[in-house]
């Protein structure tokens, strides 16, 4: 009798944890508690390049230049971006900073709401990225939000929504510009005159939003700042597989570029692939597979990719490995090895040991580009008994 009654509370405790509002709460206070540290501490270097960002634009400033009396670092994203961030910027630092975090992790969780996925799946999958949401959330950028917006595009193209899914579209490309790969998969709904017809409307506002502040003048020169740097070796950050496989397998720097060139056009091939296999052989369930795929894709083939970026790719991971006709075993596998490498690798709650080579290693992309082997597989219609299911 006692044995049931304890199988029934660990039922009950079960139900509760994996409840929306029990996750959303515990989410909001892991944000919140990101927030407190980062103000006792002062480091909150990246809102502050935002934030500065909109008064340099609307007093006329270079955009894309050092400004070491206000942040460290260079202001990397598009002309366009410090006036969506506005909201954000017109109040004190630390209101700003709150609501910037808040409405971050807000925004992702929404999405992850949104999926086509049944409510525990759902709930599992956040459960896996609280804390890469959290190793996001902790550097202030906007990984979490250009991650929702690439989902978010899927979901609407899904129900037909073609203005809203250019819409978030469009917010990938004026926040990070890799980001509107997620428009690929307008390809495989209908529509797709409409898409394209709200995609350039969008495109056109957007490119010219900066224009309520300055002329066209100043804002030619900040597109060809914005493009100077993009094209330098500045923010080469070496975060992706590329980084991983040049540490690993001790690539002498003058084989660095070679190697890099190679490794791109794989990926380039891979992903035609991929996108052939959804005319080929389409499926219901074939835009959420490339949506994981494009997820992982872009980070890991990204050479500015660093480590709150994985945001993205382990959303993609998540999504991937429960979208995949995956045997549970495969499925535990895979999501246990993302979660301990990905998520858990670089933190404090790792021995130092480990930690350190983890982080010297790069090691995040390696469980992501063994998904995205997954992903080719499973797109391509590949059938492995021992791991897809019949």
């Amino acid at each position: 009798m006692d044995f049931i009654r304890s199988s029934t509370r660990r039922q009950a405790l079960f139900a509760k944890m994996m409840h929306p509002l029990t996750i959303g709460i515990i989410y909001m206070l892991a944000t919140i508690i990101l927030y407190v540290q980062a103000i006792m501490m002062g480091r909150y270097n990246n809102f502050v390049i935002f934030r500065a960002s909109f008064y340099h634009l609307i007093h006329g400033m270079p955009l894309y230049q050092l400004y070491p009396a206000e942040y460290y670092d260079y202001f990397l994203y598009h002309p366009s971006f410090p006036v969506l961030f506005a909201p954000f910027a017109i109040w004190p630092k630390e209101i700003g900073l709150l609501c910037w975090l808040l409405a971050s992790t807000a925004l992702f969780l929404y999405t992850l709401r949104k999926l086509p996925l049944d409510v525990k799946v759902k709930s599992s999958i956040s459960w896996f990225l609280l804390i890469e949401l959290s190793n996001a959330i902790q550097s202030e950028q906007t990984n979490p939000a250009v991650a929702a917006f690439m989902v978010l595009t899927v979901i609407h193209l899904q129900r037909g929504q073609s203005f809203r899914a250019a819409l978030f579209a469009s917010l990938c490309f004026f926040i990070k510009g890799y980001g509107a790969i997620a428009a690929l998969a307008f390809l495989f709904y209908p529509r797709k005159g409409a898409f394209i017809g709200w995609g350039l409307c969008c495109g056109i506002i957007g490119t010219a939003l900066p224009l309520l502040f300055i002329t066209p003048a100043q804002l030619l020169q900040h597109y060809s700042d914005w493009v100077q740097l993009l094209t330098s070796t500045t923010i080469k950050e070496d975060g992706s597989l590329l980084g991983m496989l040049h540490v690993m397998l001790g690539l002498a720097p003058a084989l660095i570029a070679g190697f890099d060139k190679v490794m791109l056009g794989l990926a380039v091939i891979g992903l035609l692939y991929a996108l052939l296999c959804g005319y080929l052989k389409p499926t219901p369930v074939y835009p959420w597979l490339l949506t994981a795929y494009l997820l992982i894709w872009v980070v890991i083939f990204n050479q500015s990719t660093e480590a709150p970026t994985y945001i993205i790719a382990a959303t993609g991971v998540g999504i991937g490995c429960y979208m995949m006709p995956l045997q549970k075993r495969w499925q535990d596998i895979l999501l246990w090895s993302a979660f301990i490498i990905v998520s858990l690798s670089p933190t404090d709650l790792i021995p130092r040991c480990i930690n350190q080579y983890a982080i010297a290693w790069h090691i995040k992309a390696l469980p992501c580009a063994v998904v995205l082997l997954f992903l080719q597989a499973a797109i391509g219609g590949l059938r492995i008994s021992s791991v897809f299911k019949k």
